[in-house]
């Protein structure tokens, strides 16, 4: 049996991997389907030229990409689910040093063009940095004694 804390963090885990699942896979899958649900208006024949512009080109085709790399990270998420003290590192890197570093680079890139969409995602990953600090913060005694 589970106790509470470890609850707490295992519920933090669960939302954090369906946000990057949600996320991760719109936006690889549709970068234009991704700027329809922020109400990001894309001139249709800017999102034509793409193509022949080599260097907005290679940043749509890296961004898709990275998009993939969220959706399966994700995925990951799912393992801390089963034996969070195994999985206790891969909670560390993608629910405290990734979230960390992309608030922080969407806070930069909102000050050059406060976009909605970046306060509101630096504003998720802030919290779900905080939220899974908590989480590894008050389940660590449990981690000491082995217990879950």
């Amino acid at each position: 049996m589970r106790s509470r804390k470890t609850n707490f963090l295992q519920a933090v885990v669960l939302l954090t991997g369906v946000l990057y699942i949600l996320s991760g896979g719109i936006f690889s899958l549709s970068p234009h389907l991704f700027a329809d649900i922020f109400s990001i208006d894309i001139n249709e024949d800017w999102f034509k030229e793409i193509p022949r512009e080599p260097f907005m080109f290679m940043m749509i085709a890296i961004s898709r990409s990275f998009g993939l790399l969220l959706f399966t990270m994700g995925i990951a998420m799912v393992l801390p689910l089963f034996d969070p003290l195994r999985y206790r590192g891969l909670v560390y890197f993608t629910g405290i040093l990734f979230p960390s570093g992309a608030a922080f680079l969407c806070a930069i890139s909102c000050l050059t063009n406060p976009l909605g969409v970046l306060i509101i995602y630096a504003s998720l990953f802030v919290l779900i940095a905080v939220a899974t600090i908590a989480g590894l913060f008050i389940t660590k005694g449990t981690v000491k004694t082995g217990v879950e």
